[in-house]
């Protein structure tokens, strides 16, 4: 088949480890034989980063209309959002018509990105699909008129949510059950495994002497970059490697690596790391802790119902995300603890097997083509 992906959320060479879990989705969509096109508006207005040589092996076609944003303020009845969503419809119509795009349907990846596809591509009369993996969708409705966003969702043939959570509130807008696929996200397991720490740490140029700490996402209040600082301040003989970028900085002593890195490059800091921590206030389904499992590091996460959905205790310490005190101790009890360390390692492999990519891919594509008949 032929697939057109839209997703404003998909990496680049300026932003490699952007939509990591989109790209790593859509490279399997490739590998089972069908044709992808992807359409990721970037904002002109964002500022010049640093290119990488590669964020990856691309087997997508991908296409970059730029596209204006004006943040997402509320000023009364309007939403600065739109000014975006406006771009981005102009955009994606002008891509399709520039290079005479064929699809058999439009796979849109979050809601926002669903809404401005079903709004820019209407009249060519193809099925859409909407991965829904926001932490939330209550709050998004508030950015569009009421009944534009219930017009626009009438267009979607079916939903793929992460969550039960997201099923429940999809419901609640209506939509029919038979319409919406639950399907946690999955990691690419040729990809995310566990490396030789020693090898990698060599190869990152990490001190062999600290125990290491490591975080994914972005640095933003509710991921929680400066909590997992503040933790690790604490404690002696350890380090933390930030992967990622945004405005909550980490900056210390104890900061041994900080960089926003492709794809590839994350399942080999992951090994070269001791444990994975991440108190974070929301999600859809984490692919970061799913990639850290995978790579066989404990988990320090939050104890709330998303990330209870995706961690068992065998190999999790599960938190209040706000304690700085409780996610130091968390840390400290499996750093301090090498044979428990190791029994968690080994649980966190074998948990991880249950969430392979490739099969993730079929599933959603069955979905799909049963949606199509």
């Amino acid at each position: 088949m032929n697939i057109l992906v839209v997703s404003n959320n998909y990496p680049s060479l300026k932003n490699p480890s952007r939509g990591v879990f989109v790209y790593n989705l859509v490279q399997q969509f490739c590998k089972l034989g069908h044709k992808v096109s992807v359409i990721s508006s970037e904002n002109i207005l964002t500022s010049k980063h640093k290119k990488v040589e590669t964020y990856g092996e691309e087997n997508c076609t991908v296409y970059r209309p730029k596209v204006v944003s004006a943040s997402n303020i509320q000023i009364g009845p309007f939403n600065t959002y739109r000014v975006a969503e406006l771009s981005q419809i102009k955009g994606i119509k002008a891509t399709a018509k520039k290079h005479n795009l064929e699809f058999d349907f439009v796979y849109a990846h979050f809601m926002m990105n669903g809404i401005s596809a079903v709004n820019a591509l209407k009249n060519y009369n193809k099925p859409f699909f909407v991965a829904i993996g926001e932490s939330d969708l209550i709050d998004l409705t508030k950015m569009y008129p009421e009944n534009y966003f219930k017009q626009s969702i009438k267009h979607i043939g079916g939903f793929v949510a992460v969550s039960n959570k997201l099923k429940d509130q999809l419901i609640g807008f209506g939509i029919a059950k038979n319409r919406i696929f639950m399907k946690p996200n999955a990691v690419d397991l040729t990809k995310f495994y566990k490396r030789n720490k020693v090898e990698m740490r060599k190869k990152y140029k990490l001190p062999m002497h600290l125990k290491l700490v490591a975080f994914v996402g972005r640095f933003l209040t509710h991921k929680g970059p400066l909590r997992v600082l503040e933790a690790v301040e604490n404690l002696n003989n350890v380090g933390a490697l930030f992967m990622g970028n945004g405005p909550q900085e980490p900056i210390g002593s104890s900061v041994v690596f900080k960089e926003s890195v492709p794809s590839y490059a994350i399942p080999e800091l992951l090994s070269a790391a001791d444990i994975f921590v991440l108190p974070t206030q929301r999600e859809g389904s984490c692919n970061a802790i799913a990639e850290a499992i995978a790579c066989g590091l404990p988990v320090v996460s939050s104890k709330i119902p998303e990330v209870m959905d995706q961690c068992h205790p065998s190999f999790s310490i599960l938190v209040d995300p706000l304690d700085v005190k409780a996610i130091e101790n968390a840390i400290d009890s499996i750093l301090s603890d090498e044979e428990r360390r190791e029994e968690m390692s080994m649980n966190a492999l074998e948990y991880a097997k249950n969430f392979e990519i490739g099969e993730r891919a079929s599933s959603i594509l069955n979905f799909i083509e049963g949606a199509m008949k």
